[in-house]
């Protein structure tokens, strides 16, 4: 059975309250970079770049340029798997908080994890890398992956990029 991975959590800015008062404080606007971009951000990205504005007034519109932000946002998912799978996933993901129970079908775990973005690029990047990683744990951590690809945080992976493998999942090499 191949794991099923369902996005359920993720940092929510208050941008509302934030900007005004930031604006007020630090006499600058922190969204005015990502604003002004000329493709519009998705909500992530936007909230990093503000971010990265927070400690620099000029900082680029980048995820990577927010690297040190990525510890202030979190994403949460929903995981099923076998129990040798979720044993691996656990130990992937491990320092995140993890709540885990089993479920209607003997030998199935559900797991909720959640962590911040550094915490998701060093599991998915443990898992992915070209080390030794059951199937099934490093396709639970291609979806996600391509969930952080999908909501616009591709550039936590910046500099790496996809190798297919056989069994349908695939591998993150440093781009050469």
């Amino acid at each position: 059975m191949k794991p099923g991975v369902i996005p359920i959590m993720q940092t929510k800015l208050d941008l509302n309250r934030l900007l005004p008062v930031a604006r007020n404080v630090l006499g600058y606007s922190l969204a005015k970079a990502a604003d002004a971009a000329t493709v519009p951000l998705d909500e992530l990205p936007h909230a990093l770049s503000c971010l990265a504005a927070f400690k620099d007034a000029k900082a680029p519109i980048s995820v990577g340029w927010a690297r040190p932000q990525w510890s202030l946002l979190t994403a949460g998912f929903f995981i099923v798997a076998t129990e040798l799978d979720t044993l691996d996933i656990l130990e992937a993901v491990s320092g995140m908080e993890i709540a885990v129970t089993e479920t209607t079908q003997r030998g199935i775990f559900a797991t909720i994890v959640s962590g911040t973005l550094t915490q998701w690029r060093e599991a998915v990047l443990k898992g992915c890398r070209n080390t030794p990683c059951p199937p099934g744990v490093r396709y639970a951590l291609n979806m996600i992956y391509r969930h952080f690809e999908s909501v616009g945080l591709r550039d936590l992976f910046y500099g790496l990029r996809i190798v297919p493998q056989d069994d349908q999942t695939f591998l993150l090499e440093v781009k050469r």
